[in-house]
């Protein structure tokens, strides 16, 4: 189970910083942030987990 594009792309973004990085260089890259909010046990970790396809904790 899980998301296999998000399972692939996370090992190329840290390849890509890795890269960045031994030339001395930062990487920015533009990526999407989300932000949940919520109280205790409003479901929270469930809605993240669906937009990543994959359970987090």
């Amino acid at each position: 189970m899980g998301n296999r594009g998000m399972e692939e792309l996370i090992p190329l973004v840290n390849k890509l910083q890795d890269a960045f990085s031994s030339i001395g260089q930062s990487c920015h890259l533009d990526l999407p942030q989300i932000a949940v909010v919520g109280g205790q046990s409003a479901g929270k970790s469930s809605v993240l987990e669906n937009f990543v396809g994959r359970q987090m904790l």
